[in-house]
């Protein structure tokens, strides 16, 4: 081979590498219709009293709740991963309203929520309290949240509300109890 066909061929070469990377980037990013779809987002709904225990059943866990409130309307948003979330409208809120300034009851599977709860509690800032066996946990940088495991272990708990004072009161209470 003549040294005056080396350039030639090595952009030959280069060229051709440069086609098998374009093709197999092709081949690894191209949607081939065998994707998983993605999750579908949670949509709030209005609920009755009744329905959250049928929540219940068909997620397989306890879903809280702080009973009926007066003035209040339910709304329910059930998420793939088994949340469930109860929030108490305003008459007349409509579903998914905006803020969420509402009390909003959270349920959450874990799989061991009692030590989730114990590593919350030792971040700076977390506080514990006891009540009637119920132990919670809040944090100073978010304390309109209250945490607590479910006595059989199978949920975490959010008790959440504008006023820190009234989570707490609400979590400690044991108002706040599985539906159904």
């Amino acid at each position: 081979m003549s040294v005056g066909n080396r350039p030639r061929l090595l952009r030959g070469a280069v060229l051709a590498l440069a086609l098998v990377v374009g093709v197999v980037a092709w081949l690894a990013t191209r949607d081939d219709g065998n994707a998983p779809a993605p999750e579908p987002e949670a949509q709030p709904r209005i609920v009755m009293t009744e329905e959250l225990g049928n929540i219940a059943a068909l997620s397989g866990h306890p879903v809280y709740w702080a009973g009926p409130m007066p003035g209040t309307t339910l709304e329910a948003t059930e998420s793939a991963d088994g949340s469930v979330q109860v929030r108490y409208l305003e008459e007349g809120a409509e579903a998914g309203e905006q803020p969420a300034a509402f009390l909003t009851v959270g349920t959450y599977p874990l799989p061991d929520p009692a030590a989730a709860l114990k590593a919350f509690a030792k971040q700076p800032g977390s506080t514990t309290r006891s009540r009637d066996g119920r132990k919670v946990a809040t944090n100073a940088e978010k304390p309109t949240s209250v945490y607590f495991a479910s006595p059989d272990n199978t949920v975490q708990v959010e008790v959440y509300d504008p006023s820190p004072k009234r989570a707490l009161s609400l979590a400690l209470s044991g108002q706040v109890r599985p539906a159904g």
